[in-house]
């Protein structure tokens, strides 16, 4: 049982606390939805609404994002009838006659609207987030039904007070693994660990070791002592020179966040190493090190401070987000950020005076 004094200590920790678990996202989440031209007609009379949107909506139907009608402006029909041929250079454009006559010929009646129609400017496509739903607004009224997980990854509640606690227990131990032992280059360095959220065991914490070899990084090391635990491993390694003694069977209380783990990767099943576990790591991947966690299935990584050189999950591109991958893994930044950023510091200045 936790005790009163611990717990009170655990309030002030959270209230100090100088990070934030970032989610990286694809530009679906975290970008303005793009805009697109379309027609509107002005209602004559604010009686007949509920009619035109009923009659419009059956003879065009469409933008089932947004709503129909507003301020007494009728949402007729994209003024660029094939959006793609427009992007590729053909501009496809519907005019003003023209739409009148396929309106007429439709059983619309026009009589309802003003002679002269309107061009405006509409979300193209439906808003993912509550913070897109509220900028869409803006232009034009929208129809928007949140997803809660989303909600809960942006907004950070997927995850409560003692799972942030348990980050920065693992955090600081690879931080510590990092700064004795990394020695890495100006494109990825650090240390590495796996965990398993279900019991919260530390599996593997490995530092990288470049020098020794080039495919040594952190990651590839964790995922291989990962292997020995299954009775394989490419490389033969000597636990004491790769894991901080007395690491590796620690316990890190990770509460089941607000999310429950559903997905299939989530389960122990299957031929993959890592299948539902948890990677952090020092430093954002590399390429290398990325698709080597990928490949292994770990359902989760978390890293300090970002890569701006090759990093693959924020700063050059968002590999999870890739159409065509078997696999997804979801992915924060932030996790004792300005420590990991110091530690990235001070290996870099050792391997400058080495």
């Amino acid at each position: 049982m936790t005790s009163p004094k611990s717990v009170k200590a655990r309030k002030m920790e959270t209230a100090t606390r100088s990070w934030t678990a970032t989610p990286i996202l694809s530009s679906d989440f975290t970008e303005a939805p793009p805009l697109q031209e379309v027609y509107v007609g002005v209602l004559k009379q604010r009686k007949d609404t509920s009619t035109a949107i009923k009659s419009i909506s059956t003879i065009l139907p469409g933008f089932a994002h947004l709503k129909r009608c507003s301020n007494g402006k009728l949402l007729l029909a994209p003024l660029h009838s094939d959006e793609l041929s427009r992007e590729k250079g053909h501009d496809i454009s519907l005019g003003e006659n023209q739409l009148k006559t396929q309106l007429k010929e439709r059983g619309f009646d026009l009589s309802l609207l003003e002679e002269k129609f309107q061009m405006a400017k509409v979300p193209a496509k439906a808003p993912r987030t509550k913070i897109q739903a509220s900028e869409a607004s803006k232009i034009w009224p929208v129809n928007f039904h949140p997803d809660q997980t989303v909600e809960s990854l942006i907004d950070g509640s997927i995850f409560n007070d003692d799972c942030l606690y348990a980050f920065e227990q693992i955090m600081s131990l690879v931080i510590e693994a990092a700064r004795l032992e990394a020695i890495g280059n100006e494109r990825c360095t650090g240390a590495a660990a796996i965990v398993d959220p279900e019991d919260g065991r530390i599996l593997a914490v490995a530092a990288a070791k470049i020098d020794r070899h080039p495919m040594w990084h952190a990651a590839m090391l964790a995922v291989d002592l990962i292997a020995r635990l299954h009775g394989g491993g490419a490389w033969k390694l000597n636990d004491e020179e790769f894991v901080r003694k007395g690491r590796r069977n620690n316990r890190a209380k990770i509460e089941n966040s607000k999310e429950k783990e559903c997905e299939d990767n989530a389960k122990k099943c299957g031929p993959y190493l890592c299948t539902g576990y948890w990677a952090f790591l020092l430093m954002e991947p590399c390429p290398l090190c990325a698709m080597a966690l990928l490949h292994s299935r770990v359902a989760r990584i978390f890293y300090g401070t970002a890569n701006q050189s090759v990093g693959v999950l924020g700063s050059k591109t968002i590999l999870h987000t890739v159409p065509g991958l078997n696999h997804r893994y979801r992915v924060w930044s932030g996790i004792l950020e300005r420590e990991c950023r110091q530690t990235v510091e001070k290996i870099n200045a050792r391997r400058s005076r080495s």
